[in-house]
């Protein structure tokens, strides 16, 4: 889980490397899922831990990788509108619509401690992101989506977990986004490329990133159930403003420094619930 969160926090800094080297959302998406398709690809098959679904599977395949296309589009796109750690905070409000859903669908319980547990972690987030940053809303608006396509999936997943290896499930993620996006950039005659090695440099360790974040984060919900993963991605966000602050600049503040307190507070609390 620390891995997925390390690699999926680190992201977006790289990807507005890109976008601020001259390449187009479309395009990034489209070399992000070509990248982290065949790596994904290849190390299934070196692993051999390919694993066939039936036909029961493709509905919820279907839904996974629609909604990791989408929420990879609207959330790294987000970050060419609004500074990343606003981008983070907002996506990670999706912890709130997993917990609820997955009760309610009878995959994972949601006892008191864990609703406690998610609004500490919640609150420090808020504390550690800050509200200071002067908003474009369509920024917030694509990021709050991303957070809503990245909850579906956490919720589709859970039963695919127990049939299908993380590593096929990554492969048939991003398998159909790769290809959706690639056709559209090629036809729309919008793909474009970054203009230096630095712009290279974020696009590859993006596509890296996503690669190693999502197979972990597949055996997380395998492991954990969709709730307690989303809960402990929260730790993500303390990555966001890392790399934020070691590659673009940004600084932190005591209040920031307080919500990381509450942050770990929450994950630690989560993780006291293990035998809930």
């Amino acid at each position: 889980m620390t891995i997925s969160a390390t690699a999926f926090g680190s992201a977006p800094t790289f990807a507005k490397l890109a976008f601020d080297n001259a390449i187009t959302p479309s395009s990034l998406q489209s070399y992000r899922f070509l990248i982290t398709f065949v790596v994904i690809l290849f190390v299934t098959i070196v692993a051999k831990q390919v694993t066939r679904p039936n036909a029961s599977h493709l509905p919820r395949l279907l839904t996974l990788a629609i909604s990791t296309g989408l929420s990879s589009l609207c959330y790294m796109t987000s970050v060419k509108y609004i500074p990343v750690a606003v981008a983070s905070l907002t996506f990670f409000t999706f912890p709130l619509v997993v917990a609820p859903i997955s009760h309610l669908m009878k995959i994972d319980k949601l006892t008191q401690i864990k609703v406690l547990a998610m609004m500490i972690a919640f609150c420090g987030l808020c504390l550690l992101l800050g509200t200071t940053y002067k908003l474009q809303w369509i920024g917030i608006s694509m990021a709050f989506a991303a957070g809503l396509f990245v909850a579906t999936s956490f919720i589709v997943s859970k039963p695919l977990t127990e049939d299908l290896s993380p590593l096929t499930m990554a492969v048939f993620a991003t398998g159909l986004p790769c290809f959706a996006y690639a056709t559209s950039s090629i036809v729309s005659d919008d793909l474009t490329h970054p203009q230096n090695l630095l712009g290279g440099a974020g696009l590859f360790a993006n596509s890296i990133c996503h690669a190693i974040g999502l197979t972990c984060c597949y055996a997380a919900i395998a492991r954990l159930g969709p709730t307690r993963t989303a809960v402990m991605m929260n730790v993500e966000p303390l990555i966001s403003v890392l790399a934020a602050y070691l590659v673009l600049g940004q600084t932190i503040t005591i209040f920031q420094s307080l919500g990381i307190i509450g942050v770990v507070s929450g994950i630690v609390l989560m993780s006291y619930t293990r035998r809930d």
